[in-house]
């Protein structure tokens, strides 16, 4: 596959997942996933959320090809029940090669007409612009502050079942250090009863070079998408493995650590490993527990018959 401009439109229940902010901006019709038009009496537009699906939407700041990589992940995850929306914060904070959690936070609020929202919780708040697009991200608990702000798009994409991602300029703020970097914006929405589980990486090199790859299943058939030259790119069908795992002993689960993929003909192929990571077993009924974790990796990619050294982040779930 050649290098070509593509413009990738965000499908429509991406879009208005893209409006959560904290407040105002809520979507219309049903072009929000597992919601539907009001019933009669509802004011008009009015979107009904039913239960049992699940929201998720992460952003990650990253500046990996730096000599002090930093990066900054953020994930908002919603589950409907009947009569509540249960929601879930988590933070992660990795800096030259050390991993740490700086937010986990899980409440339940009443019925939501938009749960798909983004709310803010405790020392993790937000700053909201115009159309409720998100500004900055911010943590601050006593002396210590991270503050990631996002700027300007530099592309988009999504898969036709479902879900999109945005890539954006961004920088963060740390220890009066201020990075420059992109940041990845991820929506995705699912049966709640199935999880929210695959992994994604998001893989980026010299001259603007960025490579996303995601896969549902953890491993097997991925999509891709890749901007260089300041042209963007897709590979539909990219087949990707775990070469090599590492036991997790306290989920019950072995963890990859190593990953290969390449596109059919060979057009699109790489290698990657894990440089850091933070692994942590979520709770879950029996023995072997769902795990989430987030990686720093580094490896190189060949398209097109130019080898690009990268490095990255990758967000890895098992339920």
């Amino acid at each position: 596959m050649r290098w070509a401009g593509l413009r990738t439109a965000v499908a429509a229940s991406a879009a208005a997942l893209a409006l959560a902010g904290c407040s105002g901006g809520s979507p219309s019709g049903d072009s929000v996933p597992g919601a539907s038009p009001g019933e009669a009496g509802e004011a008009p537009g009015a979107v009904v959320a039913r239960p049992g699906v699940a929201y998720q939407r992460t952003i990650v700041f990253l500046a990996g090809a730096s000599d002090a990589a930093l990066y900054a992940a953020w994930d908002f995850e919603s589950r409907t029940a009947p009569d509540s929306v249960h929601r879930e914060v988590r933070g992660w904070l990795g800096r030259e090669g050390d991993w740490a959690q700086f937010a986990e936070e899980r409440w339940s609020a009443g019925a939501s007409r938009a749960p798909w929202r983004i709310v803010p919780r405790g020392p993790v708040r937000l700053v909201v612009g115009e159309e409720d697009a998100i500004r900055e991200l911010y943590y601050e608990e006593g002396a210590r502050g991270l503050s990631v702000r996002l700027g300007g798009v530099v592309s988009e994409w999504s898969r036709p079942e479902g879900g999109s991602y945005r890539l954006l300029q961004a920088s963060a703020l740390l220890a009066g250090r201020e990075t420059d970097g992109l940041a990845i914006d991820v929506l995705a929405a699912g049966e709640a009863e199935d999880g929210l589980e695959g992994e994604w990486a998001l893989l980026t090199g010299p001259s603007g070079f960025a490579l996303l790859l995601a896969g549902e299943g953890g491993r097997g058939r991925y999509r891709s998408w890749g901007r260089h030259g300041g042209e963007d790119a897709s590979w539909p069908d990219v087949q990707l493995e775990w070469e090599e795992t590492r036991s997790f002993e306290r989920a019950y689960r072995d963890v990859p650590v190593l990953w290969r993929f390449d596109s059919p003909g060979g057009e699109l192929a790489g290698e990657f490993e894990s440089v850091s990571s933070h692994v942590q077993a979520l709770d879950g009924g029996g023995a072997v527990r769902p795990v989430l974790a987030v990686y720093e990796v580094a490896g190189e990619v060949f398209v097109g018959g130019e080898r690009i050294s990268v490095a990255g982040f990758l967000r890895h779930a098992q339920r």
